[in-house]
């Protein structure tokens, strides 16, 4: 298990987001955090340890359940299915997977012994029922997701049609960002292709507060439009 200071910093940065965790979705994040600790020297999941990993890994991925909460809230409860691709360590996956209870996510990680690391973390959290790990290249992915999530991934452009193929219609991408003048790079990169293509993308900039995280974050949130007349990329900014 994590010792005693990780599972203090990690419960007192669940509150600082504003959620309330049970007992059981306290010990699966333990589950899960000790699980990380034993395998990194291993396969190198995450490049932190101790505090580092709670704040930069574990809490800036449920930093972004608020944001989420309101986006399923905006499209009336439709949105069952997650997606979390290049899922490596399972982040944001499997914290966000433990934040919503009642949501199926599927893991999407092509190296097979990081998707061995995924299946067993997902038999110690618990989360069998409702979390699938699919070893694949996110081109081999057939099925349709309503939200579809990565960090620490490849630019936005490099990965957005492969994306657009598995989101559902009215469905949304939650890209995890930092640097606010990168996003708007990769949506301009985004833009310029739109332009030649037929699905086009309405997006918007949403700042994340990552707990004890002295750092900018953001949420860089696409939904496909294919209707005529829609602008390629509007870039809206909330907080």
């Amino acid at each position: 298990m994590p010792d005693r200071r990780m599972r203090a910093l990690c419960r007192e940065g669940v509150e600082a987001i504003g959620l309330s965790f049970s007992d059981g979705q306290f010990s699966a994040l333990d589950a899960y955090l000790a699980e990380i600790e034993l395998w990194n020297p291993t396969y190198r999941l995450v490049g932190a340890e101790g505090d580092e990993l709670v704040i930069k890994h574990i809490l800036d991925s449920l930093a972004a359940v608020p944001c989420l909460t309101e986006l399923i809230r905006s499209k009336g409860g439709g949105m069952r299915a997650f997606c979390d691709v290049g899922s490596g360590a399972g982040l944001p996956g499997i914290p966000l997977a433990i934040a919503f209870g009642d949501f199926s996510f599927t893991l999407v990680e092509r190296m097979g012994r990081r998707a061995g690391f995924l299946r067993n973390a997902v038999a110690v959290t618990g989360l069998t029922r409702r979390v699938e790990v699919l070893q694949a290249d996110l081109s081999e992915v057939k099925k349709k997701f309503d939200i579809v999530t990565f960090r620490a991934f490849h630019p936005l452009q490099d990965i957005v049609g492969d994306i657009g193929s598995i989101l559902a219609d009215g469905g949304t991408v939650c890209a995890y960002k930092s640097r606010e003048e990168n996003v708007v790079q990769e949506l301009s990169a985004i833009e310029e292709r739109s332009r030649s293509g037929h699905v086009h993308w309405k997006s918007r900039m949403v700042p994340i507060a990552v707990p004890f995280l002295d750092a900018p974050r953001m949420l860089c949130l696409l939904e496909k439009r294919k209707a005529p007349g829609d602008s390629p990329v509007d870039v809206s900014f909330a907080m």
